[in-house]
């Protein structure tokens, strides 16, 4: 790991646990939300965080680009940090476990290094390109100590592969993908099931803010990240996470780029 990046995963966690010293204040009481533009749900605790970490980003990074789900782009630079302040907000607003902070570095294009959170039990995963993909858990925790490195599953066989998250509709690039293994239901924004073993892969909606960390997560741990052209790329919408160890049968199955997805999601 460069010095640099060294640096930056310091501060990376450091963002990470004052998102979820700010989150866990709101968690579990009544707090003001309102919906979005695009329909989805924005709450008082969202903003809070957002504000908080890009205080800590201008001080400790002020030359650096900012992308932020809630207010979008801050700044132009070849450095650019990718953070969701709270990612899940449906459930952190039913008071249901499954939300947490993601924070991503991106440097040159490339997302150099990812960290995502569960704070209501202590979860974190955290990676940097080149060096592994680690996890942590135990509330009250904070930074590295503890961390084991994170193993994907080593299944190989498409027709064996635990298939999760957000079924396709009908025509999508990943349809004939999802009822190519054992499709089975996820509790809503489980979005570390691949990452911990429990799927071979996952179909996940989102945008850049969402996907960004799993990137590097999912690559330095021998998996991938695959958009609906057969890529990597985090701005189409819907992609597929995965072990690394089915890619070949995935592709085989979706639609050749030139032909598109009929779904447009």
């Amino acid at each position: 790991m460069s010095a640099d990046l060294d640096d930056d995963l310091r501060l990376a966690h450091e963002l990470a646990d004052r998102a979820a010293e700010i989150a866990l204040g709101y968690f579990g009481r009544p707090t003001e939300s309102s919906i979005k533009a695009d329909g989805s749900p924005v709450g008082e605790t969202d903003l809070a965080v957002e504000r908080a970490l890009l205080e800590m980003l201008a001080h400790a990074r002020p030359d650096d680009a900012v992308l932020s789900e809630e207010s979008g782009t801050h700044g132009a630079s070849g450095r650019r940090w990718i953070i969701d302040p709270i990612d899940g907000t449906v459930p952190f607003l039913a008071g249901d476990p499954e939300w947490g902070t993601h924070v991503a570095l991106e440097v040159e294009g490339e997302v150099a290094l990812g960290v995502v959170t569960r704070p209501t039990d202590g979860r974190r995963w955290w990676a940097v390109q080149g060096q592994g993909t680690f996890r942590r858990e135990g509330a009250g925790s904070t930074g590295t100590g503890g961390a084991t490195r994170v193993e994907l599953s080593d299944v190989s066989e498409l027709t064996e592969a635990r298939i999760t998250g957000w079924r396709p509709k009908a025509g999508h690039a990943f349809d004939a993908v999802a009822r190519a293994g054992l499709w089975r239901d996820c509790a809503l924004n489980d979005l570390t099931i691949v990452l911990d073993g429990r799927a071979e892969l996952m179909v996940v909606p989102g945008r850049v803010w969402d996907h960004a960390p799993f990137l590097v997560l999912l690559e330095e741990a021998g998996g991938s990240l695959i958009d609906k052209q057969g890529g990597r790329r985090l701005d189409l919408g819907t992609v597929l996470y995965t072990n690394g160890r089915l890619d070949a049968a995935v592709r085989e199955l979706m639609p050749s780029p030139d032909r598109g997805d009929a779904s447009g999601a």
